[in-house]
């Protein structure tokens, strides 16, 4: 609420404002539709939604009709001060269903003000809930429980910078999760043997950086059961495990690693699209079983129609040129293939391999005869560091040797500085 001081210069700016123009103020706010006032304040910080109480009376508790809360300690001086406002607004009464909540948090939270978000988000049916912390202070787990139910929740993201617990992944009687179709996992510890049978609906799912544990302390399987999923995302550096796909609906893949995964499974029936790349390090000794490996991960993806390879991808196949020629490819039905080389600039993955940008675009060929082996018609992409995705099909003999040139000259400015 306003403060008595905010309230007096209120009433001195609205009486010098009279003076000057002897005529009544018009309420623009006010006179907007509700619909629009409500929308306004969802679009903003929930701290700075709440300061709308004091533009006037009608305006008081405008703020508590908006169905969206959106707490960020980033504006506050102290923590602390954030703490406390979140538990204050928490507490006000509400008219309105909760449609999204989201908590970003910094430094080390307390589990005490976790329960309190967590706990009134699912007491107001909440449908999307968005948490991020750096690090719990004392459990290290998020406190979602195994038999909390929502019957109203369809987005889940739970982000942290240190490993958390998450008990609520598993099997679940009854469908407590129902209607959960986006889930989205960071750093999480992953201790159930069938995390993602409990979510009927799911249809994406992303894991960064996450952990497996089973019961006796080892662990080498991810199992992902879900029939309806759509889209799975994988964003790890140091994967060593293997992935037990039951997504037979599965069209968009997306790797980021640097060991790839083995999949296994009934197949991927009706997969679209795929995207891989190849993040961490890797020693000279360590190529020839990175290589295999993702020649596994191809033959696990041969109906993938759309192909993306990061620059670091292609920079492997390049090590192993003979390979590739006496190779067959995987992939039978091809429709386009994009090489991505936007990033190549700030990746030096491999040790001992100290090309250009333009030697390796040299042997590119290859990688692409290779991939392309029975998908002749394929259009294929270029991405380079210096501008848009160029078809290679429409690019003229001339139009190529320019943008070699032009590769050429920022490769050695790049590798000056």
């Amino acid at each position: 609420m306003p403060t008595a001081t905010q309230k007096q210069t209120l009433k001195r700016l609205r009486a010098e404002e009279g003076e000057e123009t002897d005529t009544t103020v018009a309420d623009r706010l006010t006179d907007l539709p509700e619909s629009l006032q409500l929308h306004i304040l969802a679009s903003l910080e929930t701290k700075h939604a709440f300061k709308t109480s004091v533009l006037s009376k009608s305006w008081a508790s405008k703020w508590t009709c908006v169905p969206v809360l959106n707490f960020s300690s980033y504006g506050f001086k102290k923590l602390n001060e954030f703490d406390k406002f979140v538990f204050n607004t928490l507490s006000v009464r509400r008219s309105a269903k909760l449609e999204k909540l989201t908590f970003r948090r910094g430094g080390i939270c307390s589990a005490k003000i976790l329960k309190k978000v967590f706990d009134y988000a699912f007491s107001r049916g909440v449908k999307e809930l968005d948490v991020s912390i750096i690090r719990s202070r004392k459990d290290k787990s998020w406190p979602i429980l195994a038999h909390t139910t929502s019957d109203s929740l369809t987005s889940l993201k739970l982000d942290s910078n240190s490993n958390m617990g998450c008990s609520f992944l598993g099997p679940r009687s009854g469908g407590a999760f129902k209607k959960l179709t986006s889930l989205y996992l960071k750093r999480v510890i992953i201790g159930d043997l069938d995390p993602f049978s409990g979510f009927p609906a799911l249809k994406k799912l992303t894991l960064v950086s996450c952990n497996l544990l089973q019961t006796d302390g080892t662990t080498n399987t991810l199992n992902v059961h879900a029939p309806q999923l759509l889209e799975l995302t994988i964003s790890d550096y140091y994967v060593n495990y293997c992935c037990q796909l039951t997504t037979p609906n599965l069209r968009y893949f997306n790797f980021q690693g640097c060991n790839f995964p083995r999949l296994q499974g009934g197949g991927l029936p009706v997969l679209d699209t795929v995207v891989i790349d190849f993040v961490g390090s890797c020693r000279e000794n360590q190529r020839r079983k990175t290589f295999d490996d993702l020649m596994m991960l191809f033959n696990s993806l041969h109906s993938a129609k759309k192909l993306t390879l990061y620059s670091a991808v292609v920079q492997l196949l390049t090590f192993f040129p003979d390979d590739l020629a006496k190779r067959c490819s995987p992939f039978l039905e091809l429709k386009s293939l994009k090489v991505d080389f936007s990033r190549f600039h700030y990746q030096r993955l491999f040790e001992g391999d100290c090309r250009s940008l333009s030697e390796l675009l040299r042997v590119v060929p290859s990688v692409k005869g290779y991939l392309l082996k029975k998908s002749h018609e394929a259009k294929c992409t270029m991405a380079y560091p210096d501008g848009d995705p160029v078809e290679e099909s429409t690019c003229s003999t001339s139009q190529a040797s320019k943008r070699c040139k032009r590769v050429q000259i920022r490769t050695i400015k790049l590798e000056g500085k």
